[in-house]
């Protein structure tokens, strides 16, 4: 009954032609201590999305010192040890970059939305 006054409504309105409604929902019920488990553990999937940002920005600043810098004797150590710190350091952090990118591909679907949502599901199905 309450449909159809909704109905009349919306067909009596100046303003709305037509009303729809898609309230039907999956309900998943789940305890406390379960959920929250679930939820830190995707915190960590999340987290590796935003993890190249530090290897890439430490590989791109020394790559552009490395570019644009004249290095010299300095502190008592040789020009060539400075650019070969530098040398190494890139090197270091390029790998971390690459590694981290791999990383992020290999774990791309467990750090979605859909996957934490499928995972609460199932654990509920499996009580």
């Amino acid at each position: 009954m309450e449909n159809n006054i909704f109905e009349n409504q919306g067909a009596q309105s100046k303003f709305v032609d037509k009303r729809l409604s898609n309230i039907k929902s999956d309900l998943i019920e789940i305890t406390h201590d379960k959920l929250e488990n679930i939820l830190l553990k995707h915190l960590k999937n999340i987290d590796i999305r935003k993890s190249w940002i530090t290897p890439a920005s430490i590989f791109l600043t020394v790559l552009i010192a490395r570019l644009t810098a004249t290095f010299n004797d300095s502190l008592g150590i040789p020009k060539d040890v400075w650019n070969a710190f530098f040398l190494i350091i890139m090197i270091i952090s390029g790998i971390w970059l690459i590694w981290r990118i791999i990383k992020i591909i290999s774990c791309w679907k467990k750090s979605s939305v859909e996957y934490l949502i499928n995972t609460i599901k199932t654990t509920e199905k499996n009580k």
